[in-house]
């Protein structure tokens, strides 16, 4: 049991890293805003967190076998009978809905640092100063 929540935690922070490198490499390279940057954020943590609850939408006792999770465990951890592979479904569909709904807050969390920083450029700063000439 251990071994299948251990394996279904790695596989999922690697989803997590490729995601979190995916987005960072968009935001860089678009050269976004400080806002459009959290919104960009926001956006690859909602995306990661309803591919995490399609992809476990789709599990079954028979679908394990052929997934990710399964090449991931070690080959003597890896269980035969019916009982033992619906366990590791199951540790496996709620480890990702425990992502999902972590990754979901972060999306809050984004959207929350993008309407803070809305307005907080450099212009805006400059707009809030007493123009030169009213300063006499």
């Amino acid at each position: 049991m251990d071994d299948f929540r251990d394996t279904a935690i790695g596989l999922t922070f690697w989803y997590a890293f490729l995601a979190v490198l995916g987005g960072l490499l968009l935001i860089v390279l678009n050269e976004l805003d400080a806002p459009a940057a959290f919104l960009a954020a926001a956006d690859i943590a909602l995306l990661f967190a309803l591919a995490l609850i399609l992809k476990s939408r789709h599990l079954s006792e028979h679908s394990i076998v052929r997934g990710e999770f399964w090449r991931a465990l070690p080959a003597r951890e890896r269980p035969r009978s019916e009982p033992a592979r619906r366990v590791a479904r199951s540790t496996l569909e709620r480890t990702w809905l425990h992502f999902a709904k972590g990754a979901a807050a972060l999306a809050i969390v984004l959207c929350g640092l993008a309407y803070a920083s809305h307005g907080t450029n450099a212009s805006a700063w400059a707009q809030v100063g007493v123009p030169a000439h009213q300063a006499d």
